[in-house]
């Protein structure tokens, strides 16, 4: 009987080289390695790293047409070839890695409308802020907000603030009108932009219901805005409520936050309850206590900084989030790493800018890749590590548990796993999203519904774009209403985020290989 043969698969990816430094393009193939002693090779669907030397290459360069896998063996031994042959760089020949893809978007096209994949839901509680940030991603995206508007929300296009008045007897700023309102019965509740205990209740519910009957133990509620704690009413109300298991499913709680207005009350809620706070603070200006882009605002730094040390103190698991746009720009850098070191604070989170086009003509993908890079370095050298969508996307490619919890959905949960619920029942895939999936009074008809297929079955592959990108199995494109907003589609990628997006997780994993050879 003879060995059967394998080959090396198309898909396998290796650090590019000084000469393939065109991240325009689709790079890192075996043919265009230098021949230094060894490199990080990856498969291009399934991450898979792996420290590679100079035979190793040269192996899979030979079996490029198909080899016996005797010869193989006696070429490179027995544990060299199933170790490339487990990380799918070596494969049965004809195979293509490809149809294995295609199987498991077969089965999920069968099982979708079950709600089955579904286990996060993000409560936009409302649709005002006290802060008016240029660049808010909440309310700059024309679709979306047109959308909502269609369906009884009252949500204005660009910087949003919201008037606050003094109730009686209460020192308290409240909210002029809706702050509290109830009234779940009527098809146009909470035209003032705010969610309701009543709403956040029944939608829970749902959910839970619903993630019980599919054998989910598990589900993620997010407090989002808006600025959240201006209905700091209803995520207390949620917290009582539920608290950390409801009917047999585990519930976990984060929000994101300007800080602004976090009180006794609810600190004690969310060190209670272990909700993930995220604080957005965009960059810091030490000589003037600038910390938001565009901000008009009132509250000062040392407001927001008390609340992110308080919440630390208070026992909270608090983190903090960064946006690099074209916006923040000239002030985005090192002092903001600075303080979360000196909070006692291991990461920071950066989002690139959504509106990419605008930002990556204004800011060479070269040039953001560059800067986000150093900012990688610096924040090493004070112990903070820097994530994103761009972190997340190398972590798939370098840690193999990443890869298997996340290849579906990869970095943008809106493709199937998360339900986004504005503050009168609307429901969509994110807030960024544009397209209504329904309501919450047919949770079931949500994921049966045509928009919501549309997102879901952008699993594991983004669009005919990415075929041969070598990071094509790891990498979302970035935020699905990003691209529906800048392309109409999210089958349509933005070339300047493409580049700047391989620029930056070529550096971290040449950053990668540098440690691993370190601590060889």
């Amino acid at each position: 009987m003879s060995a059967p043969v394998y080959q090396s698969s198309r898909y396998v990816r290796t650090v590019r080289t000084t000469d393939d430094q065109d991240f325009t393009r689709f790079g890192g193939r075996l043919d265009a390695y230098d021949g230094s002693d060894s490199t990080v090779a990856f498969h291009a669907l399934f991450g898979n790293a792996r420290l590679v030397d100079r035979d190793t290459v040269e192996l899979l360069r030979e079996a490029a047409a198909g080899l016996p896998l005797d010869r193989l063996t006696a070429r490179a031994g027995d544990a060299t070839v199933r170790s490339l042959i487990e990380a799918q760089y070596l494969v049965e020949a004809g195979h293509d890695e490809a149809a294995e893809i295609d199987g498991l978007l077969a089965a999920r096209s069968e099982s979708l409308s079950s709600g089955v994949f579904h286990s996060s839901i993000q409560l936009v509680l409302t649709n005002a802020c006290n802060f008016s940030c240029q660049g808010c991603f909440a309310y700059n995206f024309d679709g979306g907000v047109e959308e909502r508007n269609h369906s009884g929300e009252s949500v204005k296009p660009g910087p949003v603030l919201v008037q606050l008045r003094t109730s009686r007897g209460d020192s308290a700023p409240t909210l002029a009108r809706g702050d509290w309102n109830d009234d779940a019965g009527d098809q146009a509740r909470n035209p003032s932009m705010h969610m309701s205990p009543a709403v956040a209740e029944k939608t829970i519910r749902e959910a839970v219901a619903l993630r019980k009957a599919n054998g989910g133990g598990e589900l993620t509620v997010s407090f989002f805005g808006g600025e959240p704690t201006l209905a700091r009413g209803t995520i207390l109300h949620v917290l009582r409520t539920f608290g950390d298991r409801y009917d047999g499913v585990a519930l976990s709680y984060d929000m994101t936050s300007n800080g602004s207005r976090i009180d006794a009350e609810l600190l004690a809620a969310l060190a209670e309850h272990r909700v993930a706070t995220t604080v957005s603070i965009d960059y810091l200006v030490p000589g003037t206590g600038e910390f938001r882009g565009g901000q008009q605002q009132r509250t000062g730094w040392p407001v927001v900084r008390k609340a992110v040390l308080d919440l630390k103190a208070a026992g909270v698991p608090v983190s903090i989030t960064s946006v690099l746009s074209h916006y923040t720009w000239e002030k985005w850098g090192t002092p903001l790493i600075d303080f979360v070191a000196e909070a006692g604070l291991d990461s920071l989170d950066v989002i690139v800018s959504f509106q990419a086009r605008e930002f990556f003509e204004r800011h060479s993908p070269h040039e953001v890749a560059q800067r986000l890079l150093a900012a990688v370095d610096y924040g090493r050298e004070r112990g903070v590590q820097l994530s994103g969508y761009w972190y997340q996307t190398f972590q798939m490619i370098a840690d193999e548990r990443k890869w298997a919890a996340q290849a579906d959905y990869k970095t943008c949960p809106a493709v199937g796993r998360q339900l986004s619920i504005e503050p009168n029942g609307s429901v969509f895939a994110c807030k960024a999203t544009a397209r209504r999936l329904g309501t919450i009074d047919d949770w079931r008809g949500v994921f049966a519904s045509p928009a919501y297929r549309d997102y879901g079955m952008r699993a594991y592959t983004n669009g005919p774009g990415c075929r041969g990108c070598e990071l094509q199995g790891t990498c979302s494109g970035g935020s699905a209403g990003a691209l529906e907003e800048e392309n109409g589609s999210i089958q349509v990628m933005s070339p300047g985020y493409c580049a700047y997006m391989r620029e930056v997780v070529q550096g971290l994993l040449e950053r990668h290989h540098a440690q691993v050879t370190a601590a060889v």
